[in-house]
């Protein structure tokens, strides 16, 4: 490493920071503290730690401007081949502690670091305690809707397996992308349905777009899967049982039958279509919202969010029998801010994974809830 370096110090507030700097010692830099005062020169060497980061990134990338200090910095960086020295970058970087995120800045690349604390240990405990909550809410909600004991379990066994499915998904693309999640949380709920979903949690973020798009598309493909072999054998039953004020269009489409009665099969099977269908919209950070900001940036993909929250909440004036407006709401609230996307938001994705978007489409179109009565 041959970059001139120096250590300066703010004159208001103390901070110190690290910097390529030709000045010289006593020299100052005005108003360039993040509290708004001078930094001056205090001396031209950098801690040890500082100087084995930096190292490591000039191994990969061509480096013209660097700040920071222990536990964060920032780079100007060029290379021929971004997507690769970030991802060598990055291997190297996370034995050492830290991580690496790569971002668009000013038409150039911005190298961002920061020390990241290694992921806590976590038991299989909750799980498995949330499981069965959730078995047990699922299966009063089938005594509920069917009343009794042997449809109950198949409403409840039916919907546990497909929310496994949507789950074992996401696990799959982690495993294949070395994303470190958690174990899958069940989410019990009052007996109308039973459940609230289930969700992972993503202990380190996701390095890359492609990896981002796996995550949010093989967790509903697997889903959605499922829930139509449910709907086929439902299929092969008695139609006897409930029925909804909403269906999905793919059961529409092979039965052409709006006022159908669901037995527990076609029931869990439908009702799971559509939630897919929800959670298929490219707003926030739903699977579809991984899956569409992987091809665009943060404020464009905060504006699709913004907009498709308003036109689902507004649905409610026209259908206010129909709860598509909820969904609407639900975005506006939990998703105001904009999706931080992968590590690297620098480079593209393959035309390949364009080939996700366009599935992720189908699947959402034939998984849409589609009102039997206006």
């Amino acid at each position: 490493m041959n970059l001139p370096m120096a250590t300066l110090t703010c004159l208001a507030c103390g901070r110190h920071e690290y910097r390529m700097s030709s000045l010289g010692f006593g020299e100052l830099l005005k108003g360039e503290c993040q509290c708004g005062g001078d930094m001056a020169v205090t001396g031209k060497e950098i801690p040890d730690e500082v100087k084995e980061i930096l190292d490591i990134v000039c191994r990969h990338f061509q480096v013209f401007d660097f700040k920071g200090t222990e536990r964060e910095a920032e780079a100007e960086v060029e290379s021929q081949e971004p997507k690769r020295a970030f991802l060598l970058l990055s291997d190297e970087l996370e034995k050492k502690g830290y991580i690496a995120a790569l971002k668009k800045k000013g038409g150039g690349m911005r190298l961002l670091l920061l020390k990241f604390p290694p992921p806590r240990r976590e038991g299989i405990w909750l799980s498995i305690l949330l499981l069965m909550s959730t078995a047990i809410t699922t299966l009063w909600a089938g005594m509920r809707l069917f009343g009794d004991l042997m449809n109950a379990f198949v409403l409840s066994s039916s919907l546990l397996a497909i929310l496994g499915a949507h789950e074992a998904g996401h696990k799959l693309a982690a495993k294949k992308n070395g994303i470190e999640i958690s174990n899958p949380y069940f989410i019990p709920a009052p007996p109308l349905l039973g459940t609230f979903g289930s969700v992972i949690m993503v202990k380190k973020p996701i390095r890359t777009k492609e990896a981002m798009m796996q995550m949010g598309f093989l967790g509903p493909l697997l889903g959605f899967i499922l829930a139509l072999l449910c709907m086929l054998l439902g299929l092969l039953q008695p139609a006897k049982g409930i029925s909804l004020p909403m269906l999905p269009a793919l059961f529409l489409l092979i039965t052409r039958n709006p006022s159908a009665q669901l037995n527990p099969l076609l029931f869990s099977g439908c009702v799971m279509m559509m939630i897919t269908a929800m959670n298929l919209l490219p707003a926030g950070q739903l699977d579809g919202g991984h899956i569409f900001r992987g091809l665009t940036t943060a404020a464009k993909h905060y504006k699709l969010t913004r907009t498709l929250g308003f036109v689902l909440l507004f649905t409610g004036f026209i259908f206010p029998a129909y709860p598509l407006w909820i969904w609407g709401l639900l975005i506006l609230l939990f998703f105001g801010q904009p999706h931080p996307g992968a590590l690297d938001d620098f480079t593209e994705v393959s035309k390949d994974y364009r080939l996700i978007t366009a599935a992720s489409i189908v699947i959402l179109l034939l998984c849409m809830p589609i009102p039997t009565k206006l």
